[in-house]
């Protein structure tokens, strides 16, 4: 609990006999016992929508980033640059940290089955841990809660480590650019780092690559003096611009034990330099895994065979993931045609749309178009900004991708690998906003369990 000369202190004013148990900042989570933060935006629309949510939600104390007409009661302005700091305050109070170790874990691809693999690492080498990230908040084997996004926001970021924290050892979590450069991380330091890929995405957001960049590298100033930032050994060009950036960069030893299935494609073996280097650095051990204890996560290379063929699952949803998985699917079955289904998101960035149908038309021998999460985009808009990046290759265009996922179903032959990308462990296709339930691995198991030999 918070009580009003705490909170008073914190925001610099008098602050009346109050009730505070809880700090949220989604108006329909607040109650009357809770500080609720709320983020106005520049415009009318914002305020009038502010007023009308006002009515129908309860609250203990209110802060607001800027001074409006008709200010309600129990409200304090607070600067929009201070925020992280104010909020920081009180959940120091409301929910205290639990000593844990931080690892952080950035890159454009690669880095949901990095955490999980560090989380799996750390738990055969007897340390408890927690994950948080685009699966949830996990720990070993077990998804605790799924928030839905890569990297929730700070106030929940905070009640998540108080919560599920107590009884781990360490956390890792994915650090992403958005999170990075909107200060969601306030406050947290880590006692390691990875960062495993650079690669065109998200300049729906970041204007330009350069942008891109600059909001991953505040990762550096997340890191505790003297740790280090580990990228993978065969990624030369980005360790030589990490080093460039900060003495910190180092590269995670190289691997050359056998390793399973799921590690011969080199972005996952990739991932598991990275998630090793980390758990020795953190706690000072030698790890002796069998890495055939190691499982990918849910919709990383999930794959089943059928017949003489092979059907993969993953998440892959940018150029430079498309081509890792394209050519990790060739090295591993040489001789095999490959088949890849894909689609792209609406609502983002559009210059990456001809990209990755240059990346599969590179690598596939036929190609299936089709939706991903369209949002509020026309999804046969999208399809079309694809197919101008497709040369050479047979495609189809099937918008609705469960049927599209059929046919390409029907249409699998012996000796050929169907990839069904940018899904992966989702449930759901977005449509102007309503989740449609939808699965690609449910897909798969239904039909390899109706076409058993």
């Amino acid at each position: 609990m918070l009580n009003n000369v705490e909170l008073g202190k914190i925001l610099n004013q008098s602050i009346p006999a109050i009730v505070i148990k809880d700090i949220h900042w989604r108006t329909q989570d607040s109650t009357s016992e809770s500080i609720l933060f709320y983020k106005l935006t520049a415009d009318s629309a914002s305020e009038e929508l502010f007023l009308k949510r006002l009515t129908e939600t309860q609250y203990s104390w209110l802060v607001v980033n800027r001074k409006i007409q008709n200010m309600p009661n129990h409200v304090s302005v607070v600067e929009e640059n201070l925020w992280p700091e104010v909020q920081k305050q009180i959940l120091d109070h409301l929910y205290p940290l639990p000593e844990l170790k931080m690892i952080g874990i950035t890159g454009t691809n690669g880095k949901t089955t990095t955490a999980d693999l560090v989380l799996q690492i750390g738990h055969h080498c007897g340390k408890k841990g927690l994950s948080i990230g685009t699966l949830g908040v996990r720990e070993y084997n077990h998804t605790i809660l799924d928030f839905g996004l890569t990297s929730p926001s700070f106030i929940d970021l905070r009640k998540f480590l108080s919560l599920y924290g107590k009884d781990k050892e360490f956390c890792v979590m994915e650090a992403s650019s958005h999170a990075l450069i909107q200060d969601r991380l306030h406050g947290l330091y880590f006692d390691a780092a990875g960062w495993l890929s650079f690669s065109q995405d998200h300049l729906d957001y970041h204007q330009n690559m350069e942008e891109y960049y600059n909001a991953k590298s505040l990762i550096f100033q997340k890191l505790k003096s003297g740790t280090k930032l580990f990228s993978p050994s065969e990624q030369k060009d980005l360790h030589l611009k990490l080093k460039q950036t900060s003495a910190a960069a180092t590269f995670a030893p190289e691997i050359n034990d056998p390793l399973p299935l799921f590690f011969r494609t080199q972005f996952n073996k990739n991932n598991l330099e990275v998630a090793k280097a980390l758990i020795e650095a953190v706690f000072d051990i030698k790890v002796a895994t069998d890495y055939n204890l190691l499982l990918p996560p849910d919709g990383r290379f999930y794959i089943q065979g059928h017949k003489n063929s092979y059907i993969v699952v993953d998440f892959a949803h940018t150029p430079d993931a498309l081509e890792n998985i394209c050519r990790g699917i060739k090295d591993t079955f040489p001789g095999y045609r490959l088949k890849v289904l894909f689609g792209c998101g609406g609502d983002r960035d559009r210059m990456k749309r001809p990209k990755m149908a240059a990346v599969v038309s590179d690598w596939a021998d036929e190609i299936y178009i089709t939706s991903d999460n369209p949002r509020s985009e026309n999804p046969e808009q999208i399809i079309s900004d694809i197919i101008t990046g497709i040369s050479g290759k047979k495609f189809q265009a099937i918008t609705e991708r469960p049927k599209a996922v059929k046919v390409a179903f029907a249409e699998l032959q012996d000796k050929e690998v169907l990839l069904l990308a940018g899904k992966g462990h989702e449930d759901y296709i977005l449509i102007n906003g309503v989740k449609h339930p939808y699965s690609d691995i449910r897909e798969v198991d239904e039909f390899i369990s109706r076409n058993k030999v």
